[in-house]
């Protein structure tokens, strides 16, 4: 449904401010009892406890990937107004302290990342200055393969049409969420479509202007996972780079075919990098 689309847009952009029902209910045009009866039928979580749980996986991704962040540094960034309060959410969730979960998790993270096979090492890892410019996109699931496809297909449709693209199309995918901190089926990803210049619709966002370290890949969202481990866990520090942060990972497709499923495509993934 395009209203709770647009609301989803809304959140992923302020997800770090204070999101009260009213607000919420605003954007969307309707009351806060029609649009929380609204959102919890299409998204399955009341706004509340949505809104939640993505401040908590982001935190957690943050854990993740920012081990020299401070929990106070990423409580706030994640849109949590104290520490204490981000920690009873925390230890309600995952039941130990963000502390402690870091240090499993990275310990899990080092494992996997020595157990990486060799055909993930074998791709050369270029680095590029990667220019800003401006995509529309659609929000969908990693998981959902053929939802990723009729999206792209449908931004084709709509950019094409108000002649907003190039003559040859070119097709990103944003991973919001990552597979290492949040459920496959509920790890949000933007199909999005380059355009020409930034309008206010379609979760309009730029993208580049940094440096970037980019690997091609194709398969699934797993086999995507396993590159970015091997670009940030064991390249990064080997070359003396680390990740930008505040920077979501994306990937650019080598060439559309919409009679294709996702993990066909051959895809270059881009990380936001920065010396260390």
């Amino acid at each position: 449904m395009e209203v709770i689309d647009n609301i989803l847009h809304y959140i992923q952009r302020h997800f770090d401010q204070d999101l009260p029902l009213q607000t919420l209910a605003e954007q969307a045009h309707y009351s806060p009892y029609h649009f929380h009866r609204l959102f919890k039928q299409q998204v399955g979580e009341a706004p509340k406890q949505y809104l939640l749980r993505l401040r908590l996986e982001r935190a957690l991704k943050e854990l993740i990937f920012y081990p020299q962040k401070s929990v106070y540094a990423i409580a706030m960034d994640s849109g949590f107004n104290s520490q204490s309060a981000f920690a009873r959410a925390f230890k309600n969730k995952y039941g130990i302290p963000a502390e402690q979960y870091r240090e499993q998790a990275l310990k899990v993270i080092r494992e996997r990342t020595d157990a990486i096979t060799p055909d993930v090492q074998q791709f050369p890892v270029a680095v590029s200055r990667l220019e800003r410019f401006y995509i529309v996109s659609e929000l969908t699931f990693l998981k959902q393969e053929e939802e990723i496809m009729q999206k792209f297909k449908n931004l084709h449709i709509w950019a094409s049409a108000r002649e907003l693209t190039g003559k040859e199309p070119e097709f990103y995918g944003v991973f919001i969420d990552s597979p290492l901190s949040t459920p496959l089926p509920k790890c949000r990803y933007l199909a999005g479509i380059r355009i020409r210049e930034a309008i206010s619709d379609k979760g309009c966002q730029t993208l580049g202007g940094f440096t970037v370290a980019q690997i091609p890949v194709m398969g699934n969202s797993e086999v995507s996972t396993s590159y970015a481990l091997y670009v940030k866990q064991r390249w990064m520090k080997d070359n003396g780079f680390e990740i930008i942060q505040g920077i979501s990972g994306f990937e650019r497709f080598a060439e559309m075919d919409f009679s294709k499923s996702y993990s066909q495509h051959y895809r270059t993934i881009y990380i936001g990098i920065q010396p260390k």
